[in-house]
């Protein structure tokens, strides 16, 4: 790159950051951050990082960003088609470049862990951690995120300032191209773009808390609409405290036939048939983990843990893996509103 041509790439980026450069024997240095923004994005630019991958096919964009959510070497991203075993690289902000060990993926939500060695990490890795909290309509966000490639190596991601508008209830109509998609989980949609690259990225509160993994530019069904969104991190940390910090809920051992399923005092409407009917709350047993909850009746429960609930028999599948003394955390919907908490299932009840 020639020097004019450097120049004129310093001066872009530090315009589109709002931080001014000052010439010194040729190079551009960037002067404090001064404003709120200014400070979030720069605290926040060393935990975002970039992820490049598989391709091969013209439509399949091979590099996106991730986030570094421990000091382990572990980085948040979305599980696209490049994301492929032994062709997935992590580059850190300082610009050195990982091979990543690829963990299995949260499947109705579609992110993945990448693992990094950290003690090849020239300098700490600087981890965030994930927000439990669901921003409200109208919160301000920066969403940080390696947008079209443009920053390589030690270059620094681009930042989008924008505005929570709402967020969704499980189950959204999606597409993306020209095919539907199945995602199951809720969506934080906001006008800051999710352009190619900026995919995986975070979406920050101006405060500083991880609230949002970046998702992919995805076509609402119902209004033909370019969406750009994020996962909520609080839909997230179920998945990340498994793999991360190993905090595994208890589960029935499939190969144990003696154990039995702990109590949690539910009982849906479920009339059989063909089809098991959406997973309705009939009745709450007095005294019971459910009550303890507050759940009610015509609750409707859309997730055990970390899975997704669509009927009652996928109910009763996903809470029979859980032994007597397990907390089981359940989201449901109660009227509009999305709710979660969590229950300690009980011995079983014959």
């Amino acid at each position: 790159m020639s020097a004019g041509n450097a120049a004129f790439r310093g001066a872009w980026i530090a315009l589109f950051l709002q931080l001014p450069v000052v010439a010194q024997g040729g190079v551009f240095v960037e002067r404090a951050a001064l404003s709120p923004v200014e400070k979030l994005v720069h605290d926040r630019l060393p935990s975002v990082v970039k992820v490049h991958g598989a391709s091969g096919l013209k439509t399949i964009v091979p590099y996106a960003s991730g986030v570094v959510v421990s000091e382990a070497g572990h980085v948040l991203t979305l599980d696209l088609v490049m994301v492929q075993s032994g062709q997935t690289r992590v580059v850190l902000a300082d610009g050195s470049v990982h091979e990543a060990e690829l963990l299995p993926p949260e499947p109705n939500l579609g992110v993945r862990l990448l693992k990094i060695d950290p003690s090849r990490v020239r300098t700490p890795l600087r981890p965030v951690s994930l927000s439990s909290d669901l921003p409200e309509n109208g919160t301000f966000v920066v969403t940080l995120g390696n947008a079209f490639r443009l920053a390589e190596y030690g270059e620094k991601v681009g930042a989008s300032l924008g505005v929570i508008a709402a967020t969704t209830e499980p189950g959204l109509p999606l597409r993306h191209r020209l095919a539907d998609v199945r995602y199951e989980g809720r969506l934080i949609l906001t006008d800051a773009p999710n352009n190619p690259g900026q995919y995986g990225g975070g979406m920050f509160t101006l405060d500083g808390r991880f609230v949002g993994l970046n998702a992919r530019v995805l076509e609402a069904v119902e209004t033909n609409t370019l969406v750009s969104a994020a996962i909520p991190c609080a839909d997230l940390i179920a998945y990340v405290d498994r793999f991360v910090h190993g905090r595994v809920p208890a589960v029935v051992d499939e190969g144990d036939a003696p154990a039995a399923p702990g109590y949690h005092g539910i009982r849906l409407f479920d009339q059989g048939g063909r089809r098991s009917p959406p997973a309705y709350v009939e009745r709450v047993a007095r005294g019971s983990p459910a009550a303890s909850l507050g759940l009610r009746p015509d609750d409707l429960i859309v997730r055990v843990g970390d899975r997704s609930v669509r009927s009652c028999a996928e109910f009763d599948e996903e809470i029979a893996r859980f032994a007597a003394g397990a907390e089981v955390e359940l989201t449901f919907k109660r009227g509009n509103d999305v709710r979660r908490g969590t229950m300690t299932l009980g011995e079983a009840r014959r």
